[in-house]
């Protein structure tokens, strides 16, 4: 990832000294210094990197990760599948959420694609007995 000079300096500063700073230096945790309301600052702007940062920044990267771990270590019965789930910018009013991204689901199957909110998929993540197409989800591109 590439980092503005403003996100380093948050880093830099929730340190006590520079030994610690580079002691604990990654991308995750300069992710993690990233105040959330900066998303919403009007200089912040909406490309893939910071798409990246965004994504990591409310949990859903670590969610995901989690997710495939699980399908893949228990033979896919437990955790979540999906061929496709890709965030991207979404503009307010388009989908109910409270975040600024959502995500491009497919599934693998006939009814399960589309873009779903935040929420959406982390109800999908928390009750294995639903299915995501019973969550709705917006199907045009």
């Amino acid at each position: 990832m590439v980092f503005t000079i403003e996100e380093i300096k948050n880093y830099l500063l929730k340190h006590n000294n520079i030994e610690d700073a580079i002691t604990y230096l990654s991308e995750d945790a300069i992710v993690a210094s990233i105040p959330v309301d900066a998303v919403d600052s009007f200089n912040y702007e909406k490309n893939d990197e910071n798409l990246l940062k965004y994504e990591e920044l409310i949990g859903m990267k670590k969610l995901k990760e989690e997710q495939q771990t699980l399908y893949r270590k228990s033979g896919g019965k437990v955790g979540r599948y999906w061929m496709a789930c890709s965030p991207s910018w979404k503009g307010d009013g388009i989908l109910d959420t409270k975040y600024k991204i959502a995500y491009w689901v497919n599934y693998g199957d006939d009814n399960t694609y589309g873009w779903f909110t935040v929420e959406q998929i982390k109800e999908w993540f928390e009750n294995p007995s639903i299915k995501l197409y019973e969550l709705g989800g917006l199907k045009e591109r």
